[in-house]
Protein backbone atom coordinates (compact mmCIF):
# COMPACT_ATOMS: atom_id res chain seq x y z
CA UNK A 1 0.00 0.00 0.00
CA UNK A 2 1.52 3.14 -1.00
CA UNK A 3 2.48 5.53 1.83
CA UNK A 4 -0.12 8.21 2.38
CA UNK A 5 1.05 11.72 1.78
CA UNK A 6 0.36 14.24 4.47
CA UNK A 7 -1.40 17.19 3.06
CA UNK A 8 -0.49 20.40 4.83
CA UNK A 9 -3.30 22.88 4.89
CA UNK A 10 -1.63 26.27 4.57
CA UNK A 11 -3.68 29.21 5.47
CA UNK A 12 -1.36 31.66 3.80
CA UNK A 13 -3.87 33.04 1.39
CA UNK A 14 -6.53 33.84 3.99
CA UNK A 15 -4.21 34.85 6.82
CA UNK A 16 -2.06 37.09 4.64
CA UNK A 17 -5.07 39.11 3.54
CA UNK A 18 -6.07 39.75 7.14
CA UNK A 19 -2.55 40.66 8.14
CA UNK A 20 -2.13 42.95 5.15
CA UNK A 21 -5.39 44.68 5.96
CA UNK A 22 -4.36 45.12 9.59
CA UNK A 23 -1.00 46.52 8.59
CA UNK A 24 -2.63 48.91 6.16
CA UNK A 25 -5.01 50.13 8.85
CA UNK A 26 -2.11 50.60 11.25
CA UNK A 27 -0.25 52.62 8.64
CA UNK A 28 -3.31 54.77 7.96
CA UNK A 29 -3.86 55.35 11.66
CA UNK A 30 -0.21 56.26 12.11
CA UNK A 31 -0.31 58.71 9.21
CA UNK A 32 -3.56 60.27 10.46
CA UNK A 33 -2.11 60.71 13.93
CA UNK A 34 1.02 62.20 12.47
CA UNK A 35 -1.07 64.65 10.40
CA UNK A 36 -3.00 65.73 13.51
CA UNK A 37 0.24 66.32 15.41
CA UNK A 38 1.68 68.35 12.54
CA UNK A 39 -1.55 70.44 12.34
CA UNK A 40 -1.56 71.13 16.09
CA UNK A 41 2.06 72.06 15.97
CA UNK A 42 1.41 74.46 13.11
CA UNK A 43 -1.50 76.13 14.95
CA UNK A 44 0.60 76.54 18.08
CA UNK A 45 3.43 78.05 16.09
CA UNK A 46 1.10 80.54 14.35
CA UNK A 47 -0.43 81.57 17.68
CA UNK A 48 3.01 82.31 19.05
CA UNK A 49 3.89 84.33 15.93
CA UNK A 50 0.64 86.35 16.07
CA UNK A 51 1.11 87.08 19.75
CA UNK A 52 4.64 88.23 19.10
CA UNK A 53 3.49 90.47 16.23
CA UNK A 54 0.74 91.95 18.38
CA UNK A 55 3.10 92.79 21.19
CA UNK A 56 5.58 94.31 18.76
CA UNK A 57 2.81 96.37 17.06
CA UNK A 58 1.53 97.59 20.44
CA UNK A 59 5.02 98.65 21.45
CA UNK A 60 5.46 100.53 18.16
CA UNK A 61 2.11 102.35 18.56
CA UNK A 62 2.95 103.24 22.15
CA UNK A 63 6.30 104.59 21.14
CA UNK A 64 4.77 106.63 18.31
CA UNK A 65 2.06 108.02 20.61
CA UNK A 66 4.66 108.83 23.24
CA UNK A 67 6.76 110.69 20.68
CA UNK A 68 3.82 112.90 19.59
CA UNK A 69 2.89 116.08 21.45
CA UNK A 70 -0.08 115.60 23.80
CA UNK A 71 -2.47 117.55 21.54
CA UNK A 72 -1.64 115.52 18.40
CA UNK A 73 -1.99 112.27 20.29
CA UNK A 74 -5.45 113.26 21.48
CA UNK A 75 -6.49 114.28 17.97
CA UNK A 76 -5.34 110.98 16.51
CA UNK A 77 -7.69 109.12 18.86
CA UNK A 78 -10.69 111.24 17.90
CA UNK A 79 -13.10 109.81 15.29
CA UNK A 80 -12.65 111.35 11.87
CA UNK A 81 -16.08 112.93 11.83
CA UNK A 82 -17.81 114.23 14.93
CA UNK A 83 -20.16 116.60 13.15
CA UNK A 84 -23.82 116.43 14.14
CA UNK A 85 -26.61 116.99 11.61
CA UNK A 86 -28.01 120.48 11.73
CA UNK A 87 -31.63 120.75 12.86
CA UNK A 88 -34.25 121.35 10.19
CA UNK A 89 -35.68 124.78 9.72
CA UNK A 90 -34.33 128.20 8.94
CA UNK A 91 -32.19 128.56 12.08
CA UNK A 92 -29.90 126.48 14.26
CA UNK A 93 -31.01 125.04 17.58
CA UNK A 94 -29.02 127.65 19.54
CA UNK A 95 -30.16 130.72 17.53
CA UNK A 96 -32.28 133.37 19.21
CA UNK A 97 -35.89 133.65 18.10
CA UNK A 98 -36.72 137.07 16.70
CA UNK A 99 -40.17 136.68 15.22
CA UNK A 100 -42.73 138.80 13.42
CA UNK A 101 -46.32 137.98 12.54
CA UNK A 102 -47.40 137.29 8.99
CA UNK A 103 -50.17 139.69 7.88
CA UNK A 104 -53.50 137.93 7.47
CA UNK A 105 -53.72 138.98 3.83
CA UNK A 106 -50.49 137.13 3.00
CA UNK A 107 -51.87 133.84 4.29
CA UNK A 108 -53.79 133.07 1.08
CA UNK A 109 -52.17 135.51 -1.36
CA UNK A 110 -48.86 134.21 -2.79
CA UNK A 111 -47.84 137.63 -4.11
CA UNK A 112 -48.53 139.32 -0.78
CA UNK A 113 -46.54 136.58 0.94
CA UNK A 114 -43.59 137.05 -1.43
CA UNK A 115 -43.64 140.82 -0.98
CA UNK A 116 -43.75 140.50 2.79
CA UNK A 117 -40.87 138.04 2.98
CA UNK A 118 -38.73 140.11 0.62
CA UNK A 119 -39.31 143.18 2.79
CA UNK A 120 -38.03 141.55 5.99
CA UNK A 121 -34.59 142.39 7.35
CA UNK A 122 -32.79 139.11 8.23
CA UNK A 123 -30.56 141.06 10.63
CA UNK A 124 -33.51 141.84 12.90
CA UNK A 125 -35.84 138.92 12.18
CA UNK A 126 -35.30 135.21 11.64
CA UNK A 127 -38.77 133.75 12.31
CA UNK A 128 -42.19 134.33 10.77
CA UNK A 129 -45.24 133.42 12.87
CA UNK A 130 -48.63 132.66 11.34
CA UNK A 131 -51.88 132.80 13.32
CA UNK A 132 -53.58 129.45 12.68
CA UNK A 133 -56.23 129.47 15.43
CA UNK A 134 -57.78 132.71 16.64
CA UNK A 135 -59.20 133.72 20.02
CA UNK A 136 -62.68 132.65 19.00
CA UNK A 137 -61.52 129.16 18.05
CA UNK A 138 -61.63 129.42 14.26
CA UNK A 139 -58.81 127.80 12.27
CA UNK A 140 -57.05 129.43 9.32
CA UNK A 141 -56.68 126.14 7.50
CA UNK A 142 -58.80 123.08 6.70
CA UNK A 143 -57.76 120.79 9.52
CA UNK A 144 -58.27 117.05 9.21
CA UNK A 145 -58.91 116.73 12.96
CA UNK A 146 -62.45 115.40 13.29
CA UNK A 147 -63.67 117.82 15.97
CA UNK A 148 -62.52 120.81 13.92
CA UNK A 149 -64.94 119.98 11.13
CA UNK A 150 -67.70 118.73 13.44
CA UNK A 151 -67.71 121.94 15.49
CA UNK A 152 -67.59 124.31 12.52
CA UNK A 153 -64.10 125.59 13.36
CA UNK A 154 -63.09 125.68 9.67
CA UNK A 155 -64.43 128.82 7.95
CA UNK A 156 -65.19 128.95 4.24
CA UNK A 157 -62.05 130.90 3.35
CA UNK A 158 -59.61 128.57 5.09
CA UNK A 159 -56.60 127.40 3.08
CA UNK A 160 -56.11 123.68 2.52
CA UNK A 161 -53.66 121.61 4.50
CA UNK A 162 -51.50 121.28 1.37
CA UNK A 163 -51.46 125.07 1.03
CA UNK A 164 -50.46 125.34 4.68
CA UNK A 165 -47.50 123.04 4.05
CA UNK A 166 -46.56 125.12 1.00
CA UNK A 167 -46.75 128.27 3.13
CA UNK A 168 -44.32 126.82 5.68
CA UNK A 169 -41.98 125.78 2.86
CA UNK A 170 -42.09 129.25 1.30
CA UNK A 171 -41.14 130.86 4.62
CA UNK A 172 -38.28 128.42 5.07
CA UNK A 173 -37.08 128.82 1.47
CA UNK A 174 -36.88 132.56 2.09
CA UNK A 175 -34.43 131.89 4.94
CA UNK A 176 -36.79 132.17 7.92
CA UNK A 177 -38.15 129.70 10.46
CA UNK A 178 -41.90 128.99 10.15
CA UNK A 179 -43.79 129.39 13.43
CA UNK A 180 -47.46 129.16 14.33
CA UNK A 181 -49.53 131.22 16.77
CA UNK A 182 -52.65 129.63 18.22
CA UNK A 183 -55.10 130.13 21.06
CA UNK A 184 -55.46 126.92 23.06
CA UNK A 185 -58.17 126.66 25.73
CA UNK A 186 -59.63 130.02 24.73
CA UNK A 187 -62.06 128.55 22.22
CA UNK A 188 -65.77 129.30 21.84
CA UNK A 189 -66.23 126.99 18.84
CA UNK A 190 -65.00 123.49 19.76
CA UNK A 191 -66.01 123.86 23.41
CA UNK A 192 -69.48 122.54 24.10
CA UNK A 193 -71.05 120.09 26.50
CA UNK A 194 -72.26 117.98 23.58
CA UNK A 195 -68.63 117.44 22.50
CA UNK A 196 -67.49 116.68 26.03
CA UNK A 197 -64.97 119.53 25.88
CA UNK A 198 -66.41 122.48 27.87
CA UNK A 199 -66.94 123.56 31.45
CA UNK A 200 -70.35 122.58 32.79
CA UNK A 201 -72.75 125.07 34.33
CA UNK A 202 -72.85 124.14 38.03
CA UNK A 203 -71.53 120.73 36.93
CA UNK A 204 -74.81 119.85 35.25
CA UNK A 205 -74.29 117.26 32.53
CA UNK A 206 -75.10 118.62 29.08
CA UNK A 207 -75.20 122.29 30.13
CA UNK A 208 -72.36 124.44 28.78
CA UNK A 209 -70.93 127.12 31.08
CA UNK A 210 -70.26 130.61 29.66
CA UNK A 211 -67.79 133.15 31.04
CA UNK A 212 -70.48 135.86 30.91
CA UNK A 213 -74.17 136.02 30.34
CA UNK A 214 -75.12 134.92 26.83
CA UNK A 215 -76.76 138.28 26.05
CA UNK A 216 -73.57 140.00 27.17
CA UNK A 217 -71.28 138.15 24.76
CA UNK A 218 -70.60 135.19 27.02
CA UNK A 219 -68.28 132.51 25.59
CA UNK A 220 -67.52 128.92 26.37
CA UNK A 221 -63.97 127.62 26.89
CA UNK A 222 -62.20 124.33 26.42
CA UNK A 223 -61.97 122.62 29.81
CA UNK A 224 -58.47 121.25 30.69
CA UNK A 225 -60.11 118.54 32.79
CA UNK A 226 -61.95 117.12 29.78
CA UNK A 227 -59.94 114.50 27.90
CA UNK A 228 -61.60 115.34 24.58
CA UNK A 229 -60.50 118.97 24.90
CA UNK A 230 -56.89 118.05 25.65
CA UNK A 231 -56.87 115.51 22.82
CA UNK A 232 -58.18 118.14 20.39
CA UNK A 233 -55.35 120.53 21.20
CA UNK A 234 -52.83 117.71 20.99
CA UNK A 235 -54.12 116.66 17.57
CA UNK A 236 -53.91 120.23 16.27
CA UNK A 237 -50.36 120.61 17.60
CA UNK A 238 -49.30 117.41 15.85
CA UNK A 239 -50.95 118.50 12.60
CA UNK A 240 -49.40 121.98 12.61
CA UNK A 241 -45.95 120.61 13.45
CA UNK A 242 -46.33 118.01 10.73
CA UNK A 243 -47.10 120.77 8.23
CA UNK A 244 -43.61 122.19 8.77
CA UNK A 245 -43.89 124.70 11.63
CA UNK A 246 -40.94 124.45 14.02
CA UNK A 247 -42.36 126.62 16.81
CA UNK A 248 -45.94 126.83 18.07
CA UNK A 249 -46.72 129.84 20.25
CA UNK A 250 -49.74 128.82 22.33
CA UNK A 251 -51.74 131.56 24.04
CA UNK A 252 -54.71 130.88 26.27
CA UNK A 253 -53.34 127.95 28.30
CA UNK A 254 -55.19 129.41 31.26
CA UNK A 255 -58.51 129.55 33.07
CA UNK A 256 -61.23 132.01 31.99
CA UNK A 257 -61.29 135.55 33.30
CA UNK A 258 -64.86 135.51 34.57
CA UNK A 259 -67.24 137.01 37.06
CA UNK A 260 -68.90 133.63 37.54
CA UNK A 261 -66.24 131.20 38.79
CA UNK A 262 -68.59 129.57 41.29
CA UNK A 263 -70.80 128.23 38.49
CA UNK A 264 -67.83 126.94 36.47
CA UNK A 265 -68.00 123.15 36.77
CA UNK A 266 -64.88 121.13 35.93
CA UNK A 267 -66.78 117.91 35.28
CA UNK A 268 -66.30 114.31 36.45
CA UNK A 269 -62.48 114.49 36.38
CA UNK A 270 -62.22 117.47 38.74
CA UNK A 271 -60.61 115.46 41.54
CA UNK A 272 -58.02 113.80 39.30
CA UNK A 273 -55.66 116.81 39.15
CA UNK A 274 -55.02 120.14 40.80
CA UNK A 275 -55.71 123.32 38.85
CA UNK A 276 -52.00 123.72 38.08
CA UNK A 277 -51.61 120.07 37.09
CA UNK A 278 -54.52 120.32 34.65
CA UNK A 279 -52.90 123.23 32.79
CA UNK A 280 -49.54 121.46 32.88
CA UNK A 281 -51.16 118.39 31.32
CA UNK A 282 -52.45 120.50 28.42
CA UNK A 283 -49.02 122.01 27.79
CA UNK A 284 -47.22 118.67 28.10
CA UNK A 285 -49.68 116.94 25.76
CA UNK A 286 -49.35 119.62 23.10
CA UNK A 287 -45.56 119.57 23.42
CA UNK A 288 -45.24 115.79 23.19
CA UNK A 289 -47.47 115.64 20.11
CA UNK A 290 -45.58 118.46 18.37
CA UNK A 291 -42.21 116.95 19.29
CA UNK A 292 -42.91 113.95 17.05
CA UNK A 293 -42.25 116.26 14.09
CA UNK A 294 -39.40 118.08 15.82
CA UNK A 295 -41.42 121.14 16.88
CA UNK A 296 -41.87 122.73 20.30
CA UNK A 297 -44.79 124.50 21.97
CA UNK A 298 -43.99 127.81 23.66
CA UNK A 299 -46.73 129.00 26.06
CA UNK A 300 -47.76 132.64 25.84
CA UNK A 301 -48.57 134.03 29.30
CA UNK A 302 -50.16 137.27 30.48
CA UNK A 303 -47.22 139.30 31.76
CA UNK A 304 -49.16 141.06 34.50
CA UNK A 305 -49.88 137.70 36.15
CA UNK A 306 -46.19 137.41 37.04
CA UNK A 307 -46.80 140.45 39.25
CA UNK A 308 -49.64 138.79 41.14
CA UNK A 309 -52.38 140.51 39.16
CA UNK A 310 -55.38 138.37 38.20
CA UNK A 311 -53.51 135.24 39.28
CA UNK A 312 -56.67 133.13 38.98
CA UNK A 313 -55.84 132.69 35.29
CA UNK A 314 -52.98 130.31 36.18
CA UNK A 315 -53.90 129.51 39.78
CA UNK A 316 -50.88 131.61 40.74
CA UNK A 317 -47.91 132.91 38.80
CA UNK A 318 -47.26 131.44 35.35
CA UNK A 319 -43.90 130.42 36.83
CA UNK A 320 -45.70 127.51 38.51
CA UNK A 321 -45.95 125.80 35.11
CA UNK A 322 -42.90 123.86 33.98
CA UNK A 323 -41.67 124.88 30.54
CA UNK A 324 -38.36 125.19 28.70
CA UNK A 325 -39.35 128.52 27.13
CA UNK A 326 -42.04 131.08 27.80
CA UNK A 327 -43.45 134.05 25.91
CA UNK A 328 -44.73 136.64 28.41
CA UNK A 329 -46.91 139.41 26.99
CA UNK A 330 -45.30 142.69 27.98
CA UNK A 331 -47.40 145.79 28.45
CA UNK A 332 -45.77 148.90 27.09
CA UNK A 333 -43.97 150.79 29.85
CA UNK A 334 -43.92 147.78 32.21
CA UNK A 335 -41.32 145.66 30.42
CA UNK A 336 -38.60 145.98 33.06
CA UNK A 337 -41.01 145.39 35.93
CA UNK A 338 -42.48 142.22 34.43
CA UNK A 339 -39.17 140.78 33.28
CA UNK A 340 -37.69 141.24 36.77
CA UNK A 341 -40.50 139.14 38.26
CA UNK A 342 -40.03 136.14 35.96
CA UNK A 343 -38.00 133.21 37.29
CA UNK A 344 -36.97 131.71 33.95
CA UNK A 345 -33.50 132.73 32.72
CA UNK A 346 -33.41 135.54 30.17
CA UNK A 347 -32.26 133.25 27.35
CA UNK A 348 -35.44 131.17 27.78
CA UNK A 349 -37.78 134.12 27.37
CA UNK A 350 -39.36 135.23 24.09
CA UNK A 351 -41.42 138.23 25.17
CA UNK A 352 -44.45 139.20 23.12
CA UNK A 353 -44.46 142.90 22.23
CA UNK A 354 -46.68 145.08 20.10
CA UNK A 355 -44.22 147.74 18.91
CA UNK A 356 -40.63 148.03 17.79
CA UNK A 357 -40.02 150.60 20.54
CA UNK A 358 -40.44 147.85 23.12
CA UNK A 359 -37.58 145.88 21.57
CA UNK A 360 -35.13 148.53 22.81
CA UNK A 361 -36.39 147.97 26.36
CA UNK A 362 -35.79 144.24 25.95
CA UNK A 363 -32.23 144.79 24.78
CA UNK A 364 -31.58 147.05 27.76
CA UNK A 365 -32.75 144.24 30.03
CA UNK A 366 -30.45 141.72 28.31
CA UNK A 367 -33.26 139.91 26.48
CA UNK A 368 -32.40 139.26 22.83
CA UNK A 369 -35.51 137.34 21.74
CA UNK A 370 -39.02 138.55 20.97
CA UNK A 371 -42.25 138.03 19.08
CA UNK A 372 -43.51 141.23 17.51
CA UNK A 373 -47.28 141.05 17.08
CA UNK A 374 -47.56 144.47 15.47
CA UNK A 375 -49.53 147.52 16.33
Amino acid sequence: MPKQRKIKHYSFGYMSRRRRRGRILKVIAFLAGLAVLIFLGYCAAMAVVNLSNREQSGQEESSVAASLPEEESAVSQTPESSEEPEPSGGQTASADIRAVMLPEAALSDPQALEDFLEGLDPASCNTVAVELKDAAGYLSYASEVQLAAASGAIPAGAITLEELEALASAIEDAGFTPAAYIYALQDDIASHASYGTSYLYEDQAGVTWLDQAADNGGRSWLNPYMEAAVEYLGDLSAEIAGAGFDEIFAAGIQYPDTRYPAQMGYGPNASSMTLTEALQNVLDTMNSRAAVSGAEVIPVFEGSCYLGENDSLYNGSPDTLQTEKAAPILESGRETEILAAIQLPEDQLIPVVTSEEQISALEAAGVRQYLLLGE
